[in-house]
């Protein structure tokens, strides 16, 4: 496996994202700049989150790039006056925010252009294959070469998804061997503090640690 010099990594400040970010430094890659996406999410903590752990592992920057998908709505995630379905709902289809990786992984390239950045990981998981079109290495094989083609020179872009054929609790297990500090992460839908524990994020998080017999240190309402 290829490993450069300089990345930039997509970190949302959750469960995944930070374990990747943990496992970038774990491979050696000397200089990683983290971006996070306000796009007008309902649970704004995780930008706190986000430039919290960039801090804590030691990331060369941290930028959070705006992106105001409140105006196309349709979902909780973006809408305030629709409720977060509990995962018990088998709704989770209903929190897809259209197009939402693709456009995070276009903005951040765009941006990690103008720093001569190539190389770009986001942290998608096979826990989310269902529910998450744009969360399968098919689509970004497909968005590499767009991204490449659209380049200001020629240029390759790279797409890095480690994780991307592993089940939530293999990352928490790898996370765990590397002493991921979950403690500073947030993934609840609801964006609340404590954690709803009931929405699809929480109890996928949940199943997760229970999987590997640990405990999440996240409080839970």
């Amino acid at each position: 496996m290829f490993f450069p010099k300089r990345a930039v990594l997509l970190l949302s400040g959750g469960m995944d994202s930070t374990t990747l970010l943990w496992w970038m430094n774990a491979q050696n890659i000397s200089q990683i700049h983290t971006v996070a996406i306000d796009y007008g999410q309902r649970h704004r903590i995780e930008l706190e989150s986000s430039a919290k752990l960039s801090q804590v592992a030691g990331a060369a920057s941290h930028r959070v790039l705006k992106l105001d998908l409140t105006q196309i709505g349709g979902n909780p995630l973006t809408d305030a006056n629709r409720d977060v379905p509990a995962a018990a709902d088998n709704q989770q289809i209903n929190t897809v925010v259209p197009y939402r990786n693709m456009l995070f992984v276009t903005l951040a390239t765009a941006w990690a252009e103008t720093e001569g950045i190539n190389n770009l990981y986001l942290s998608p998981v096979k826990d989310d294959y269902a529910a998450y079109r744009d969360c399968r290495r098919d689509f970004y094989d497909a968005l590499e070469g767009a991204l490449s083609l659209g380049a200001t020179r020629e240029s390759n872009v790279y797409i890095h998804t480690p994780f991307v054929d592993k089940w939530k609790a293999e990352v928490v297990a790898l996370g765990l061997k590397l002493d991921v500090p979950y403690q500073h992460t947030h993934t609840c839908y609801e964006g609340i503090r404590p954690a709803c524990g009931i929405c699809d994020a929480c109890s996928e998080r949940l199943e997760a640690f229970h999987a590997n017999n640990a405990t999440d240190p996240l409080p839970y309402a």
